[in-house]
């Protein structure tokens, strides 16, 4: 590049940046004997770019053309920024849509505002393959044959209480089969609600003097040779004394009354 230029003029600009795409020297080094930024360097490069490519055109823009294209794309960069925008603000609606459902609300919803969006462009958007939203099942609908849906109907509507185990095993069925066909038609014994249910509020046993409270308690004692046998204990609550005791193998319910008798 001739020294003799040291004003950045368009000809000094033009030899740097010809030096640049010649692989002479590189952004750094130029910016470091020039003391320009490197972004400086860098953008006049883009510009030379872009005017050997405008240049080479058939139909070649003038500057002004340029610009106005440049602001076009930035136009419609900026308005697909903010569509996209308004689609992701829609998507924070309910949780637990899949990719299907939320492609669709939120065209659904972009429509109603008067703007339409393309179901390609949402997908790209959101990083949801279009075949998950074009996808359509052909699984056809299950079908029962009747031959094991009216014996097991007629049991079930006679024993409301029967599960698909004790129905299967009755007719001879596999069970399998009896399960499956208590999913379609909905026949599954409904099993009781599971988790905390009131109980009486406790209150603490107090006994101010002998005979007026008893308490029982049950233990499983290992008896050698005679196998496990049930010890019903009887104690006075005030004085922790020891007033019966019963010692049985069948731990029925008379256990505990008879251990008073002792």
């Amino acid at each position: 590049m001739d020294d003799s230029i040291k004003r950045c003029t368009a000809k000094r600009k033009t030899a740097l940046v010809i030096e640049i795409i010649q692989g002479k020297t590189t952004v750094s080094e130029a910016s470091r004997s020039f003391d320009l930024t490197p972004s400086e360097i860098e953008g006049w490069v883009e510009d030379a770019k872009r005017g050997m490519e405008n240049s080479l055109r058939a139909n070649p823009l003038d500057i002004r053309e340029q610009y106005e294209k440049q602001l076009r794309d930035l136009q419609e960069a900026y308005g697909e920024a903010m569509l996209e925008l308004r689609a992701r603000k829609k998507a924070s609606g309910p949780a637990g849509c899949a990719g299907r459902e939320l492609i669709r609300r939120i065209q659904q919803g972009l429509l109603a505002e008067g703007v339409a969006v393309s179901i390609a462009k949402l997908c790209t958007w959101f990083g949801i393959p279009r075949r998950t939203v074009y996808y359509k099942p052909v699984k056809a609908a299950p079908k029962v044959d009747p031959r094991f849906a009216e014996p097991i109907k007629k049991m079930i509507e006679e024993e409301p209480s029967f599960g698909y185990r004790t129905v299967a095993w009755l007719l001879g069925f596999n069970k399998n089969t009896v399960q499956r066909i208590f999913q379609i038609k909905g026949w599954q014994v409904r099993k009781r609600a599971v988790g905390m249910r009131p109980r009486i509020q406790a209150v603490p046993s107090v006994a101010a003097a002998p005979n007026q409270r008893w308490s029982t308690d049950l233990a499983r004692i290992w008896t050698g040779k005679d196998g496990w046998a049930s010890l019903a204990l009887v104690t006075d609550c005030h004085t922790r004394e020891l007033l019966g005791w019963h010692l049985s193998q069948s731990g029925k319910a008379t256990t505990a009354p008879r251990s008073s008798m002792r």
